[in-house]
């Protein structure tokens, strides 16, 4: 079945945070990521070039085809892709789950999707499953941010919340943070669960997650001469090898 022009409309609005809110749904692109992330999240439609072969195992009345114009119109690549996925944007608790005894990411105001999807995509290879996030915090659904994870999504996680409540109501948690005065992340003691909080790309971690830190960590320079600071994703894989290489 062809792909209404309705719907391309609808599709290609999904760039817009907005939009992804209104209509409740985000866009997966790309062969290997949409193969990915089949079965994870509910499948709105699969989006295919006309001819483009052979296709990821779907309903037939969840497949639509489109022309190269009408991809481009949908996509965000430079080079079209094959196949798009369109999938529902999973409903969300307004309190995350009880937290077990595990390690847990936590974002502090990271601000790009790019830094973010690959922050993802690091926290699937370090077996990091779940992400708390501040709201003011990149959305996870970004297409930047989608593309990024290069399929991670499925496997790591997201939840939104209020960051000090977190805190507050897992008292026995340890909360680790990547802070300036912080003790050399080689030398310091880590445990195998905890909080590990990363700041925003400016700013580091704001003041009132900062209060609730039991154990700041630095990752030392190797010199005096270095840069001004580390990107937040090189960061969170530095850390997080370091939290899983004891």
């Amino acid at each position: 079945m062809e792909l209404s022009k309705t719907k391309t409309g609808v599709y290609s609005s999904l760039s817009s945070a907005r939009m992804r809110r209104r209509h409740g749904l985000f866009i997966v692109e790309g062969e290997k990521s949409v193969r990915d992330t089949l079965g994870h999240f509910e499948l709105e439609c699969l989006i295919c070039l006309k001819g483009c072969g052979e296709l990821p195992d779907v309903p037939a009345d969840k497949v639509r085809e489109a022309s190269e114009a009408d991809m481009k119109k949908i996509s965000g690549l430079q080079t079209v892709p094959p196949v798009v996925a369109v999938y529902r944007i999973p409903r969300q608790e307004e309190r995350p789950a009880d937290v077990g005894r595990d390690l847990y990411l936590v974002l502090d105001g990271v601000q790009d999707p790019g830094n973010l999807g690959t922050i993802v995509r690091t926290c699937h290879w370090f077996g990091i499953r779940r992400i708390f996030a501040s709201r003011d915090t990149a959305d996870v659904f970004n297409p930047k941010c989608v593309q990024s994870t290069m399929g991670s999504i499925a496997k790591v996680e997201v939840t939104y919340c209020d960051l000090p409540a977190l805190f507050r109501e897992n008292p026995s948690m340890p909360v680790y943070g990547l802070l300036l005065d912080g003790k050399d992340i080689f030398r310091a003691e880590t445990g195998d669960c905890g909080f590990i909080v990363m700041g925003n790309e400016g700013n580091g971690i704001s003041p009132e997650v900062r209060s609730h830190v039991t154990s700041p960590l630095l990752i030392p320079p190797a010199t005096a001469d270095h840069a001004e600071s580390l990107n937040v994703a090189v960061a969170t894989a530095i850390t997080l090898a370091r939290f899983r290489g004891k």
